[in-house]
């Protein structure tokens, strides 16, 4: 069976976000998983700050501030994912 990840690298509990490779990537599964976008705020990045509080709203407007074009437009295909709650949604394999 195939499964495809989501872009932004999603999470279904706080408790994998301790795997995550980075400390922002860890930042942005603990915000995700609580949807606490309040966490969002310890990313080293004003991009990744910006990226983690749209993903944690699902507000594609938040993407807009975003500086690096190709930054912005991976912002704007995660928070379509998630708000299409399409195939790259993560869906637990049974």
């Amino acid at each position: 069976m195939l499964m495809v990840m989501p872009l932004w690298g999603a999470c279904e509990s706080i408790r994998e976000c301790e795997f995550k490779p980075t400390k922002d990537a860890r930042y942005l599964c603990t915000a995700v998983a609580m949807v606490n976008p309040v966490v969002c705020d310890q990313i080293s990045t004003r991009d990744g700050i910006t990226q983690c509080r749209a993903i944690t709203s699902i507000n594609p407007y938040e993407c807009d501030r975003i500086d690096s074009p190709g930054k912005r437009q991976y912002c704007k295909m995660a928070v379509r994912d998630l708000q299409r709650d399409s195939i790259w949604a993560i869906k637990p394999m049974k």
